[in-house]
């Protein structure tokens, strides 16, 4: 036996389900902020009423790494990491962790009612084997995920009224004199919150009185009677509780979780930075068809970034923007990401970009960008560091999962018309990111008829499209010099992805 301590690791529970629950933007962006928030200021305060201390700095293991100081006589817990929805929290005494858990637990119920935890306890966790106890540890905490089902919410009785927001009991009233639940009041207080935290941290200190975030959908779609579409990103790190499950000390998961958190928060800052370029630059702007809305904050004007932050957690990214920008953001934040490294390692991403029409069911737009970024992941096995990127334009009244919609309606005589995913970090392969946009260029010189036409053959046999592209090389109207040779490759077509993205990646940002 080594250096035995007592331990506790914490998850958040379905922090999508707890997020997403809502069709209300406002309350998604609330309900991030809460998750943010409970490893922040509500487990600080948790330990700081325990052990009756005034000042705790909540992210010491993170300053000093190298540094364990539960073995200090006068010390009596200690923050292992956090990182990942995940919380450990050392402790010298396993009294004190009931007591823990007691106060940790009612807090949230009160400031995060609808919000699931999970325990998982040690009496015996040896730093010097460190590997095997938290392993022993985090089997302990699937256990208890699949064992208990807390209930967080107050219970409906017959008597009390749906909220329409979620499926909770609406016995609170909201500002417009709605009754709601709990939970969506909870979250609808940290909204305001939330859009002022992204604000402060993404964007850079000389553009914060310019630019602003909101939390208002309409505010990303263009004018008024216009064809408005928006783009949901979700970005996740690839294989990254593989990675975390290699560290074999506290200190090496403190500079994982440190290092993981740092380069996310970099690339997204380096996302907005770009975003922000191109606005002054006049390439994002009204000439280009984006119309900026703007609004009065703090007493000044301010223009509304085509952006809005939703979870921004470690590895993982999720945000809307104007339909047009999705993929290029998508782009920028991977490019950053993947030249950083963690513990000498190199990253990997992968993203899903889903495209809607902003009146599209919010949630059941989420539900099908998380099905794009698992094709996207799927792409990405089997190759070492591979980032890929991938998406679904939804320009119609579709049903039922991804790959259901693409047998149905992205397939044709050939096979399949959907071309991705597309890798994001290697120029040189035939889906690459590059060689998308370089079709999407030549095509933007193509008339629009043409286009259409083309798309159209692609459903029929290959003769068919073949015989359309010699007309058009007879006519000299099109020069197809710069386009790949062949309609098809391998049962799957490179021009039908590129047509479909036309009209939604602006030619300056190509």
């Amino acid at each position: 036996m080594g250096k035995s301590v007592c331990a506790v690791l914490i998850d958040t529970v379905s922090i999508q389900e707890y997020i997403f629950s809502s069709n209300k933007l406002k309350e998604n962006m609330g309900a991030s902020y809460i998750v943010d928030n409970i490893f922040k200021e509500h487990l600080k305060s948790t330990l700081q009423k325990i052990f009756s201390i005034q000042n705790l700095n909540i992210n010491e293991w993170k300053e000093k790494p190298g540094v364990y100081t539960i073995f200090h006589p006068d010390v009596k817990f200690e923050i292992g990491y956090i990182g990942g929805g995940n919380a450990l929290i050392l402790f010298k005494a396993k009294e004190k962790i009931k007591e823990f858990i007691e106060i940790f637990s009612k807090t949230l119920l009160e400031i995060a009612p609808g919000l699931k935890t999970a325990y998982s306890i040690s009496e015996e966790f040896d730093l010097d084997e460190f590997s095997k106890s938290l392993k022993k540890l985090r089997d302990n905490l699937i256990r208890n995920k699949n064992r208990f089902f807390p209930i967080t919410t107050i219970a409906k009785y017959g008597f009390t009224a749906d909220c329409p927001h979620t499926d909770g009991a609406a016995d609170f009233l909201e500002k417009d004199s709605k009754f709601i639940s709990g939970e969506s009041m909870a979250k609808l207080n940290m909204a305001e919150t939330a859009r002022n935290n992204f604000r402060d941290t993404y964007i850079s200190k000389e553009f914060t009185n310019k630019y602003t975030f909101t939390y208002n959908i309409d505010d990303l779609t263009t004018k008024k009677g216009l064809l408005n579409y928006i783009a949901i990103v979700h970005i996740d790190g690839n294989k990254m509780g593989e990675k975390s499950g290699r560290c074999g000390s506290l200190k090496e998961i403190r500079l994982f979780s440190k290092e993981v958190e740092e380069s996310s928060s970099e690339a997204f800052k380096k996302m907005i930075s770009e975003l922000i370029d191109k606005i002054e630059e006049g390439v994002v702007s009204e000439k280009s068809g984006f119309y900026l809305k703007k609004t009065l904050e703090d007493g000044k004007e301010k223009v509304i970034l085509p952006v809005i932050p939703i979870i921004r957690a470690g590895d993982e990214v999720t945000f809307i923007s104007d339909g047009r920008l999705g993929i290029w953001l998508a782009e920028v934040y991977l490019k950053d990401y993947i030249n950083k490294k963690v513990l000498g390692e190199k990253l990997s991403a992968c993203a899903g970009v889903g495209i809607f029409k902003s009146k599209y069911p919010f949630y059941r737009a989420y539900i099908l960008t998380e099905e794009v970024l698992k094709r996207a992941k799927k792409a990405s096995r089997g190759k070492e560091n591979s980032s890929y990127l991938d998406f679904f334009i939804s320009s119609r009244g579709v049903s039922g999962d991804l790959e259901n919609i693409l047998k149905k309606y992205f397939k044709g005589e050939e096979g399949d018309l959907h071309y991705g995913p597309y890798r994001v970090d290697n120029d040189k392969e035939c889906n690459s990111v590059k060689n998308l946009k370089n079709i999407i260029k030549e095509f933007k010189r193509y008339p629009k008829n043409k286009l259409m036409k083309l798309r159209e053959v692609l459903f029929e046999k290959k003769e068919m499209g073949e015989m359309f592209l010699e007309e058009l090389k007879a006519s000299k109207q099109i020069k197809l010099n710069n386009l790949p040779k062949s309609l098809w490759d391998n049962n799957q077509t490179p021009y039908f992805d590129a047509i479909e993205l036309v009209d939604f990646y602006p030619e300056g940002l190509l």
